[in-house]
């Protein structure tokens, strides 16, 4: 996609000074005294080209689509910002491990990477020995947006977050357990905000193919894009590329990516033309290149049944033939 910005450094400068202003706390011109919270709501991936067929499954079928209770360690029980990884053992017992940050009220001091689990996808709590946050605020400014994954080549887990710390720098750190427990952090990527590097919202990583896709929203022009790393570890922020993905008039802000059964989907919440009214879309790819965007949303703000003011990032699994999307959201108190 071509860029309308003149990438001289005045310009840039300023175009960063905008995308700073408005992506402060992730939570650019909303009504910030409105509650966050979560809830699931389960679809027929079969209908949505995700998967060939569906079967019963104890997990799956026992989903009750509504609102979820989810702990959060400042005890506002306000969180946002979800990503899970989904395991089940020999037995068939289901473990759901979920990264989440706390956002009462917009609060993005308290916006840090927080991790609980769940045998049944709708009641969470921290797994033992787990004392959240994760990471602490940094000096400065905040952390936001979670990403957990499971690294197939060592059986890592891996949480992707960001640190920005405007308006000099924004690291994508990476927190690494082998047993969900234990944490190490190595910084991934580390941009320097201040001479004119992009900032960024909402790492999404898949692992596909020996390779790892880490998708991602440039706030500078709303653009989704990917980057591609060979073992996971080591990025390259100058081989972005835009996402083949014709949006239309809806503007991108937080994203997951979710593997299907011969399919992958990326779970998209975005706007029109109001920031604090998003909707949650869904695109679908074969190849994880090419997308094609389901016209209607996903899941629509105006629905009476969900009671939202807006829908963000969220993030799913397809198991049995069904996705389950847990979807982040602000509202008013019923």
């Amino acid at each position: 996609m071509a860029s309308s910005i003149d990438t001289s450094r005045p310009a840039r400068c300023v175009a960063l000074a905008l995308a700073l202003a408005l992506a402060t706390g992730c939570g650019t011109r909303r009504k910030d005294k409105l509650p966050w919270g979560m809830g699931v709501r389960t679809f027929d991936a079969t209908a949505l080209g995700l998967a060939t067929a569906r079967s019963p499954d104890p997990f799956v079928d026992g989903i009750r689509a509504g609102r979820i209770a989810i702990p959060t360690y400042d005890g506002s029980n306000q969180a946002t910002h979800p990503d899970v990884v989904v395991e089940r053992d020999a037995a068939g017992g289901v473990r759901v491990a979920m990264a989440m940050t706390p956002y009462p009220f917009s609060n993005d001091r308290l916006e840090n990477p927080s991790l609980l689990v769940s045998s049944d996808g709708m009641t969470f709590a921290p797994p033992p020995g787990v004392t959240n946050p994760l990471a602490a605020a940094p000096p400065t400014d905040h952390n936001n947006d979670p990403d957990l994954r499971r690294d197939p080549r060592t059986g890592e887990y891996e949480l992707l977050y960001l640190e920005s710390l405007r308006p000099a720098k924004q690291t994508l750190v990476a927190l690494r357990s082998p047993d969900l427990v234990t944490w190490a952090r190595h910084d991934a990527i580390v941009y320097d905000l201040a001479h004119g590097a992009p900032f960024i919202v909402s790492p999404a990583a898949l692992d596909e193919g020996g390779k790892t896709y880490l998708f991602f929203v440039e706030t500078f022009q709303r653009e989704l894009k990917v980057m591609v790393s060979p073992d996971g570890r080591s990025w390259d922020p100058a081989s972005a590329v835009p996402v083949a993905l014709a949006l239309g008039a809806i503007k991108p802000w937080h994203v997951d990516v979710v593997r299907g059964d011969g399919a992958y989907a990326l779970l998209i919440s975005g706007y029109e033309t109001d920031f604090i009214h998003q909707n949650l879309y869904l695109a679908t790819s074969r190849d994880l290149v090419t997308w094609t965007l389901r016209p209607e949303p996903l899941l629509d703000h105006t629905d009476p049944s969900l009671g939202v003011e807006s829908l963000y990032r969220s993030t799913g699994v397809v198991d049995h033939g069904t996705l389950i999307v847990w979807y982040s959201m602000q509202y008013r108190d019923r």
